[in-house]
């Protein structure tokens, strides 16, 4: 069963601490080698400068719950108190392939798209099929999928991640009626990995 799991920097990232970056980075990156191939997709959320870490996008294949609540406790970055929120939901993959797939090799940035519904609506934003999305908006997803509550599986979103030139651009794609997401949190994102 996927995953996705987004996590939000602390807030106390930025203060200083007596961290190896250097060290810290290749225990995440050992760490995620465990799950490669449970991995859907992975990367750092940066902030609109893409230098800044924000957070990060995990999509994973773990047996229920209790093991994606593991997954996270463990996860090396956590441990070091690098993260002060997650938002974990169930994911269903509705595109079918991992982000090591996606065919486009242009040189332009990506982000994510977490789509919840309008404040105040009666119901959450729910994914609209593939085939009926505007042409351009499908040739650029990396991933696209929908949420669904942790625990009881109920609809709570959809998830995007998308190859874009600009973030006008993107949100120019997401306006287009056909998506009808609603309101949308977007951040910076990259494919995360070993580099």
């Amino acid at each position: 069963m996927d995953f996705l799991i987004y996590s939000r920097a602390s807030s106390s990232v930025t203060e200083d601490r007596e961290l190896d970056e250097e060290q810290l980075t290749e225990q995440h990156w050992t760490y995620m080698d465990g799950y490669a191939d449970a991995m859907t997709a992975r990367g750092p959320l940066l902030a609109p400068d893409r230098d800044s870490w924000e957070g990060s996008l995990h999509i994973v294949d773990l047996p229920g719950p209790d093991a994606v609540r593991a997954f996270v406790a463990d996860e090396p970055y956590q441990r070091a108190g690098l993260f002060g929120q997650h938002a974990i939901w169930r994911y269903v993959d509705l595109l079918g392939r991992t982000m090591w797939q996606f065919p486009d090799d242009a040189d332009e940035p990506r982000f994510l798209v977490i789509a919840r519904g309008r404040p105040g609506a009666s119901r959450t934003a729910v994914p609209v099929p593939l085939d009926d999305l505007p042409v351009e908006l499908r040739r650029r997803l990396i991933v696209y999928g929908e949420l669904r509550g942790l625990e009881d599986d109920v609809p709570a979103g959809v998830a995007l991640a998308v190859q874009a030139p600009t973030r006008a651009f993107l949100d120019d794609l997401l306006d287009d009626e056909a998506a009808s997401l609603g309101e949308v949190d977007v951040h910076d994102w990259e494919f995360g990995g070993r580099r």
